[in-house]
């Protein structure tokens, strides 16, 4: 079973369906929106609930995205790219909160590789199906997470937990196609380590 938090990367939507339901929503269909939102809500409350580690702001956030995405989506001109600009979307409304966050919400000594900062927090709250389903590396694996710096959070999220390609993360974080490859790969060597060393402890 998976929980509310954990990847769906594999109930990804038949390409053909979710283009119909994107013409329909363009058109003012109000259910082929709601099967729309159906579809991805989960998804992106996944990867919004990884950035900012608050169950309660993440469930803000995705709905903040999915009003935008209503009033935007006569503006998407490709349809097949419909799910990087909804992680683009969700991105946006991420870093727009980081940005209100008052300056004692945010660690000073915490920086990352380009010296910007990076929001670190310590307590990393469980939505109710984890609190039930958390094991002692389910545990490890969320609070490595959320201890990644920003740039690589993001990254190691859409890629390994929301199964996206290097392209569509290349498209939705708007970094070039080695630079995300890189990131990835330093990303996914810093959760194996930071949990090899957990687990020794």
């Amino acid at each position: 079973m998976t929980n509310k938090h954990s990847s769906s990367a594999g109930d990804r939507m038949d390409p053909a369906t979710l283009a119909k339901l994107i013409q329909g929503a363009k058109g003012g269909n109000v259910d082929a929106f709601q099967e729309i939102y159906e579809a991805f809500a989960r998804r992106i409350l996944n990867f919004v609930f990884r950035m900012v580690n608050s169950q309660e702001e993440a469930e803000d956030l995705t709905q903040e995205t999915f009003v935008a995405v209503y009033q935007k989506l006569g503006s998407l001109k490709d349809n097949g790219k419909f799910e990087p600009w909804l992680f683009r979307i969700a991105r946006n409304f991420v870093y727009q909160r980081y940005r209100e966050r008052t300056p004692s919400m945010v660690s000073v000594d915490a920086l990352d590789e380009d010296g910007r900062m990076v929001t670190q927090v310590a307590d990393v709250r469980k939505n109710p199906d984890e609190a039930f389903q958390s094991g002692e590396l389910d545990d490890v694996v969320s609070e490595v997470i959320a201890g990644l710096p920003e740039k690589y959070r993001e990254v190691f999220v859409l890629s390994a937990l929301q199964g996206l390609s290097y392209q569509q993360i290349a498209d939705i974080v708007g970094h070039s196609l080695p630079s995300v490859k890189t990131d990835i790969h330093r990303a996914r060597l810093e959760v194996r380590e930071r949990v090899k060393n957990y687990l020794k402890v």
